[in-house]
């Protein structure tokens, strides 16, 4: 069945008029916009007619109508009687007219079924004495019983509406012709009873008002000069009065004795709930109950009138008075049958416990009875209802507006206090830039400069004039060339040396800040003394020699300290880390131990179980990544005997049972399956493991220690890894820094292995000055476990006692840009210069490759040149090296 009722999206302003008037709750709210829950709309229209947006779409039939009346010969018209309200400007002929010029062959009043509705109805009413009945012709009230209240539909009389009735009533004395007949109203609801199964092929289709002034508009007619015609259908005059509230009841009254305490009409949404609930409390004692859930047709949701309830009413009456007049009676007898059926069409949402409730109460901060305000802007009577719709997914905790606007506060002292911070950081910022030993200089993107620090004026003696440029500066020879002027115009990074006026040199390094398009914002030039920074070369090769013995000396230390030999701790960064896991060692606190692949987590695992009061017990390793999926459910729980095929035959303990009083470690964690986690977790919350097929839990007391290389907060925002896991899990998080980030563990760590492999292959290698540098300025992506292997790969493959440059990889080479480095340490002439850089790479590559052809093609130059270049630096007969 086709949606009747949709929402224009651009439209929706989630003012929530629609969930507040929707008396079947069938609007649900995602991402702030409404939706229509079809399974729950009763299409009464309350949504079309509340809302201020006119966001709400009705099911358009226009073209299928005139599609219709193009394709078939006999199209008859069946209006309701609520039409004068809409077109009061006109006499009823007028209309009449109208739609016969539109093309319609016959123009029928419904009232005609009305009034033999209500005569099945009388007579059905009398055989059943003492029963309740509930009137049928309001659509909606029906799809609200269907829907919503199944257990009521033995109170529905059972027989069709008016325009079901006028329908068969037409095609009865149409029977030997091919016709079609187009309803037009004021309901929405109208259009979905017309699409019922069991009145298939009565109703073709279904315009409100509206779509009929907009068919009169396309089809170009004038109502006001149409020709005065009079209906085809047969006489009616009381079936007239089912516009107005109460009109069934008018016309049952006329022909069925109903006592006053017998009747009730009803003709709003809220009355029609709450008679239901009356009935179904045994409260209500009536015999007949007139039911409309609006206040009749004359104000239906596409009445589209411009006159007020009252006017219309009068109207209605006028219209009767006016027809009867010339009206002729037909005296027809028709056999036909007026009964339906009714169906249970309820579609039931989940509903929330009480502790539920209290749940999403507590998430728009109401905690108690008094920060329920039941204000109602969310749409829903209390905030207990709203609680309830969002468990059932058709509201948003959002909409609470005491909640947004509590929020919003506290965004508002947020940005207050954020506004502080960045004051702050300004201020902070600007004393970084004074207090920074190098001269610094700041222009934006087009050289105009913003900032210049004091150390840059006292090196270049030069105080910068408001607007002036880096270009002003290098057109006065100040300091020149302009260091930001090459950055903008080669837009990277450039370091070289600088002169200035008053005869010193500078060496320069200018870097560019781009924007989001890639265009050059800022350019942050510094400059540091060239005879200073000689001076400071010789003070570090001096203070290396002395951190070297502090290096040895301090991790001999950490050794002794905590009594695990594997360990060397040289940086602040490494040691920190050991600090904290040697405080953490003495309580069974969950410890997560973050960082790279290779970084030390298993060691720094064994560290705080060997200092903690289950040393003595097991320490358990799982590397949750390296067992397969179908096998890690029964490594990690065990298994009872028979629980599977392939299982042995006395069962086998899991590796949690087996680390008993003693320490589990999870290394891999975020590899673990999703349907492990939840019986991991009840392991660490609480102590209790059950094997594969087994029946009893059993009690476990370990202490867990979870390592993993990957980030499981972003894991946990896509759904990979369990939130109540992770935060069970990181309780006291211990992050191990990269090999880059402690440089200073590298040299004692390259020592300790050496030492290893020295005593394994029994030799006795060294590295040499150069090899220590390269292997300090190394990045170390595999950090501790790469650098490991190298040296055990070097120690094994180097001849000589002395490992050195030629010994190491060429990747340590290429990645360090070893090759490519120059050391500048006097003036000499360009030719010269270029010439010793030539000879050291021919050199070089002369002992590394061992043909010529091999050296031209790493050297990107032919093997002429290289033979040429060999007689002229090395040998005279080159051609010996092939």
């Amino acid at each position: 069945m086709q949606d009747i009722i949709s929402i224009s999206q651009n439209k929706c302003k989630q003012c929530y008029s629609c969930v507040r008037n929707c008396p079947a709750k069938a609007v649900q709210i995602e991402s702030g916009q409404a939706k229509i829950v079809h399974s729950r709309c009763i299409n009464c229209g309350k949504c079309i007619k509340s809302c201020p947006q006119e966001a709400k779409i009705v099911i358009d039939s226009k073209g299928k109508t005139l599609s219709i009346l193009r394709e078939n010969d006999t199209v008859i018209a069946c209006i309701a009687p609520s039409f004068i309200v809409s077109f009061h400007e006109y006499n009823y002929k007028k209309i009449v007219g109208a739609l016969k010029e539109v093309g319609f062959s016959e123009v029928w009043e419904v009232a005609v079924g009305a009034e033999y509705i209500v005569e099945a109805i009388s007579q059905y009413i009398k055989n059943k004495e003492n029963n309740l009945f509930l009137s049928s012709p309001c659509p909606a009230f029906i799809s609200l019983i269907e829907k919503h209240y199944p257990e009521m539909i033995k109170y529905l009389l059972p027989f069709v509406s008016p325009m079901i009735a006028t329908g068969k009533i037409i095609r009865k004395l149409h029977k030997n012709k091919n016709i079609k007949i187009v309803f037009i109203g004021p309901c929405v609801a109208k259009k979905c009873e017309a699409l019922e199964p069991q009145f298939d092929g009565i109703i073709d289709s279904v315009l409100t008002f509206d779509e009929l002034k907009d068919i009169f508009a396309i089809k170009g007619i004038n109502i006001e000069n149409a020709q005065e015609m009079d209906f085809d259908s047969i006489y009616c005059n009381e079936g007239k009065l089912f516009p107005l509230s109460g009109g069934l009841l008018g016309n049952l009254k006329s022909l069925y004795n109903l006592k006053e305490s017998e009747y009730v009409v009803i003709d709003n949404d809220k009355d029609c709930v709450e008679l239901i609930n009356a009935i179904k409390a045994g409260k209500f004692k009536g015999k007949f109950v007139d039911v409309l859930m609006c206040r009749g047709c004359i104000d239906g949701p596409k009445i589209d009138s411009s006159l007020n309830y009252y006017e219309r009413i009068n109207k209605i009456y006028e219209y009767i008075k006016n027809s009867a007049k010339k009206a002729k009676k037909r005296n027809i007898k028709l056999e036909l049958d007026f009964i339906r059926y009714y169906r249970n069409k309820r579609s039931i949402l989940p509903y929330p416990t009480e502790s539920e409730i209290q749940r999403i109460l507590n998430m728009t901060n109401k905690f108690t009875k008094e920060d329920e305000l039941n204000c109602g802007a969310c749409g829903y009577s209390t905030c207990r209802d709203k609680a309830i719709a969002v468990f059932q997914g058709i509201a948003e905790v959002d909409m609470c507006l005491p909640y947004l606007i509590s929020k919003k506060t506290k965004l508002v002292e947020q940005l207050s206090e954020t506004l502080k911070e960045t004051e702050n950081l300004k201020d902070e910022l600007e004393a970084v830039i004074e207090s920074s030993y190098d001269g610094l200089v700041v222009t934006d993107g087009e050289g105009r400069i913003l900032k210049t620090n004091s150390a840059w004026r006292k090196m270049v003696g030069y105080e910068t004039k408001k607007e002036e440029s880096v270009k002003d500066i290098e057109s006065k020879n100040i300091i020149f060339p302009s260091a930001t002027l090459l950055v903008l115009k080669e837009k990277r990074r450039i370091s070289f040396i600088q002169h200035s006026h008053n005869g010193k040199e500078y060496l320069a390094t200018a870097t560019p800040i781009f924007d989001s398009n890639s265009s050059i914002k800022r350019v942050v030039t510094n400059i540091r003394d060239i005879d200073e920074l000689n001076r400071l070369r010789d003070q570090i090769e001096e203070t290396r020699k002395l951190q070297k013995y502090y290096k040895e000396t301090k991790s001999r230390t950490y050794n002794k300290e905590y009594h695990n030999e594997n360990i060397v701790a040289n940086s602040i960064e490494f040691g920190e880390v050991l600090s904290l896991a040697s405080s953490v060692a003495k309580v069974d606190s969950t410890v997560l131990i973050l960082g790279e692949s290779g970084v030390g987590k298993e060691i720094v695992a064994n560290f705080i179980h060997n200092l903690s009061t289950r040393k003595d017990k097991p320490f358990i390793k799982i590397n949750c990544g390296a067992i397969p999926d179908n096998l890690i459910e029964s490594e990690l729980f065990g298994y009872e005997t028979g629980a599977f095929t392939g299982a042995k035959k006395k069962g086998k303990p899991g590796l949690i049972e087996l680390a008993h009083e003693g320490t589990l470690f999870l290394d891999e964690i975020g590899e673990i399956p999703l349907n492990l986690q939840v019986k991991l977790l009840r392991v660490i919350q609480e102590r209790k493991i059950m094997r594969i097929g087994g029946i009893r839990e059993k009690y476990v007391d370990v202490r867990i220690i979870a390592a993993t290389n990957r980030d499981l907060y972003d894991m946990v925002q896509k759904g990979e890894f369990r939130a109540d896991l992770y935060y069970r899990l990181n309780v006291v998080p211990i992050e191990i820094p990269p090999l880059r980030k402690r440089k200073t563990d590298i040299l004692p760590l390259c020592y300790h292995f050496l030492e290893i492999f020295n005593s394994k292959y029994r030799c006795n290698k060294r590295l040499s000055k150069s090899v220590e540098r390269i292997l300090e300025d190394y990045n170390w992506p595999g950090n501790v476990r790469e650098l490991e292997n190298l040296i055990e790969r070097v120690v094994v493959t180097t001849p000589s006692d002395v490992i050195d440059i030629k010994d190491l990889p060429m990747f340590l080479l290429n990645t360090n840009d070893y090759c490519k480095k120059v050391d500048i340490e006097g003036i000499l002439p360009l030719k010269e210069a270029v010439e010793l850089v030539e000879k050291k790479l021919i050199e070089k590559a002369y002992r590394k490759y061992k043909s010529t052809y091999e050296m031209a093609k790493v050297l990107g130059v032919n093997q002429s040149t290289v033979v040429r270049k060999i007689q002229k630096y090395i040998k005279s007969n080159a051609l010996e090296h092939d």
